[in-house]
């Protein structure tokens, strides 16, 4: 594992961390980066995805996510093409959001609670 930038903790701290924690601060990074889009910011929407990017790396270092870390990875991929783009995509931003968030079926509700 590379020397973390934007991070403090290490990567034993990030694995103590229940699966649906990870996935929510990634997240967070995420919808961090939509406003940013919104407001038409690219250099800071690159900021968020780097933070994403080793928030993701953390992630599939921790042995609990098995098979999902194909997923990850894949995930991953789609935001370093995000990254590379001058124009920022928001519909695609979201679409990396939901399908990380489907990954854990806990940290799906808590993001889109049922309404009643």
């Amino acid at each position: 594992m590379y020397p973390l930038r934007y991070h403090t903790f290490s990567i034993n701290k990030w694995m103590s961390y229940p699966k649906e924690h990870q996935i929510l601060n990634i997240a967070s990074e995420l919808q961090r980066a939509n406003s940013w889009i919104r407001r038409q910011r690219p250099d800071l929407v690159n900021l968020c995805y780097e933070r994403v990017l080793e928030l993701i790396d953390l992630t599939v270092e921790d042995p609990r996510w098995g098979r999902q870390r194909k997923e990850l990875l894949r995930a991953r991929e789609m935001l370093g093409q995000l990254y590379s783009e001058l124009s920022k995509n928001s519909e695609l931003n979201q679409e990396i959001l939901r399908n990380l968030v489907l990954l854990n079926p806990e940290a799906y509700r808590i993001l889109y609670p049922i309404k009643k």
